[in-house]
């Protein structure tokens, strides 16, 4: 996708994903307009039910309708508002007996620590209130406003951490001097198992469930709908059950269809004077069983209707506390917020992309089918291994090693990883002919693995994955290089554009093999770590003698090819050169000087076309700004981590590209450009907490 020069998409048009919920086997994505677009289940990335689900409102006494994804919009994760932030949160998580346990299924043990019951009251009671502005919670808050009619709609949503519920609340507000008769609806229209045939949405009693083979999406509500219509959409001309609301605030009533569906359910509101205000509870419960989505249904409405926001912001609030144990959390204090509410949003990001297969989505944003024919819900073993580099520099080693799982699983019987691969482990789409590689996507997921040895020290780790994985891709590395130039075969590059000898690939294999050595070593295997240390280090002598240009005193893109690209950042990166060698040096200061972008950001490279001309990449501007913390100018580094966190949409989701008027652009979140955040911030806390005396080092380059 990355290199196929798909058709701009601009900021502010269909397509980005502000908010996006998930636990592992669900996913839901909210588009720039407050409507739901993509349904993942029940894997993170794979068969997307998704199409639209839109709420609206309806002035009953003059009849007057309207969609909310026409008004004015302000999304964020709550986290982000500081404004009555735990007096907002209390209110609709207010501590009453916990009846948590009916909807949870799993122990608390998931959290990695016992759960302590109340935990935002007990910090709001120790410290105040402003113990709340510094939380990260994985619930959405949208608003949306219309000043003609007087309203504003607050919508609260997130999704349960191990069970899949989808819960929203939406508050209607009267802002207007006058008195309210209010209906509210919501519409929904799926495309399960990606298409519309064969659907069927049925009423049963106070629930609607649509359903397809043995995919379940139940819709309940407190207080229960008292309007419904099921019926025929997008067939023959008929547009769907949402035209009765539009055209007289009442629906039909009829309680199921079959084929090309969709549902409007519609709740008529207590009458509101000015400045009163009425909830509505929505959830949808997604599952495999018609009699299971039911059960879970039931447990919701015993459930205190607070009971899953409280659960979600409890558990990954828990969850981003475990940053507390690296030595560079103290030196924290040292950022903006931005920067860190940056960081942690970041982190929260990638994990919401990780399917609990081990599969890592490039990005959940599926709108970008509409220009491409394909998609970013794939896991490439480069981005993936990525993902590993981050987590585990941020100590979530149990997940990286999930990864590691998924691609012990895919590697093929040569021992290399091809283009990239479904959730589910089979093998996606591609337009690379025979035989499929990008080299690069088989030296990193080695390399993330010895970095996991490195930083985890786990034998049993480096044990499990090192004959399925580490061998037999050590072997195929081994094996792939040119006995004449001892640099790698000719392969595509990581932008997925152009065939060559490339630096960025070349490097990344030397890095696999010399981590495989290493591996190898641990476990005693001397005679295979011997000959792979041999091939990492014919690698590095090739790409310092022919991959550095002594008349354009700076490292080429490949070895036919002298264009400056960043991604040469992997020569010091990946420990072929210390960053403050000459040579590096050179290079990074002519990335600097000639890819920087009227916006402040990096560009991939000179000339680059994709999504529009030289667009910066968060990713490459990361690079330089790890490299700054390398040689250790600690303020350049910060403002280039400073300008990633400032160029985020509101909701702290970074976009593939980012244009030179500071609009992001393709793909919005993409999991790459946040891994890449997660390791600047940390190295740049690194080199801190070095050049002020402290101890905390790590050593992850190799030598």
């Amino acid at each position: 996708m990355r290199g196929k020069g798909l058709e701009k998409r601009s900021w502010g048009c269909p397509g980005i994903r502000p908010l996006i919920f998930g636990n592992g086997k669900i996913l839901i994505c909210e588009d720039e307009k407050g409507t739901i677009r993509d349904v993942y289940f029940p894997y993170v990335g794979l068969e997307n039910h998704g199409n639209l689900i839109k709420v609206g409102i309806c002035d009953l006494d003059s009849l007057y309708c309207s969609w909310l994804e026409n008004w004015k919009i302000r999304q964020r994760y709550k986290s982000e508002f500081e404004e009555n932030f735990c007096e907002q949160f209390l209110e609709i998580s207010s501590p009453q007996e916990s009846t948590e346990e009916k909807i949870e299924e799993k122990t608390e043990k998931e959290t990695g620590k016992e759960k302590i019951k109340g935990k935002l009251e007990e910090k709001i009671e120790e410290k105040g209130p402003e113990a709340c502005r510094a939380a990260v919670s994985n619930i959405g808050e949208t608003m949306f406003e219309n000043p003609e009619l007087g309203l504003r709609v607050t919508a609260w949503e997130a999704v349960h951490p191990s069970v899949n519920i989808f819960y929203r609340t939406f508050e209607i507000k009267n802002i207007s001097g006058a008195v309210k008769h209010l209906r509210f609806f919501s519409n929904q229209n799926y495309r399960i198992l990606e298409n519309k045939i064969g659907e069927t949405a049925v009423i049963d009693k106070q629930t609607l469930i649509h359903y397809k083979r043995d995919r379940y999406f139940l819709h309940g509500s407190d207080p229960v709908f008292d309007q419904y219509a099921v019926g025929t959409a997008e067939w023959k001309g008929m547009e769907g059950t949402w035209k009765d609301m539009e055209n007289d605030a009442y629906l039909s009533g009829n309680p199921v269809a079959h084929g090309s569906v969709d549902s409007t359910l519609g709740w008529t509101l207590p009458e509101l004077k000015p400045g009163e205000s009425a909830r509505v509870h929505f959830w949808i419960v997604l599952g495999k069983k018609y009699c299971n989505v039911l059960k879970v249904h039931k447990r919701v409405k015993e459930a205190r209707r607070s009971a899953l926001f409280h659960h979600n912001f409890n558990f990954w609030d828990s969850f981003t506390e475990r940053i507390s144990v690296l030595p560079e959390f103290s030196w924290l204090t040292q950022l903006s917020e931005r920067v860190v509410m940056c960081f942690y949003r970041s982190l929260l990001t990638i994990v919401a992309h990780m399917d609990i297969s081990g599969s890592v989505i490039a990005s959940c944003d599926s709108d970008i089918k509409q220009f491409g024919a394909d998609l970013y819900t794939y896991c490439w073993p480069r981005d993936a291994a990525w993902v590993c580099l981050a987590l585990d520099r941020a100590r979530y080693h149990h997940l990286s090693t999930e990864t590691f799982e998924f691609f012990s699983k895919t590697i093929t019987h040569r021992g290399n990883f091809l283009h990239k691969y479904t959730p589910a482990g089979d093998f996606g789409s591609t337009w690379h002919p025979v035989p499929m590689v990008q080299i690069d996507e088989t030296g990193l997921p080695i390399y993330a693995l010895y970095n996991n040895w490195e930083i985890a020290r786990s034998v049993w780790a480096t044990g499990r994955y090192y004959r399925g994985l580490v061998i037999p891709a050590a072997n195929y590395l081994t094996k792939a290089l040119d006995r004449e130039t001892g640099l790698p075969v000719s392969s595509f590059d990581l932008w997925e554009e152009r065939k060559g000898v490339h630096t960025y690939s070349a490097c990344t294999v030397y890095a696999g093999l010399h981590g495989a050595s290493e591996l190898a070593r641990t476990i005693g295997d001397y005679d295979k770590a011997d000959l792979w240390e041999e091939a990492a280090k014919r690698v590095k002598q090739a790409v310092l003698e022919k991959l550095y240009d002594k008349e354009l005193k700076r490292f080429r893109r490949s070895l036919d090819d002298p264009t400056l690209d960043s991604s040469v950042f992997a020569v010091w990166y990946f420990g072929l050169l210390p960053p403050d060698d000459p040579k590096v040096v050179l290079t990074m200061e002519a990335i600097e000087r000639e890819l920087t972008r009227p916006s402040g950001g990096i560009a991939r490279y000179r000339d680059d076309r994709y999504y529009g001309y030289m667009n910066s990449w968060p990713i490459c501007t990361l690079w330089l700004a790890q490299w700054y913390s390398a040689v250790g100018d600690l303020n350049r580094a910060l403002e280039l981590i400073d300008w990633c966190a400032a160029h985020t949409h509101a909701s702290g989701l970074m976009s593939e590209q980012v244009d030179d008027g500071g609009r992001p652009l393709s793909v919005l979140p993409l999991a790459w450009s946040h891994s890449a955040y997660v390791l600047a911030v940390l190295e740049y806390l690194q080199a801190l907490e070095k050049r002020e005396g402290g101890s905390c080092q790590l050593s992850r380059k190799m030598k």
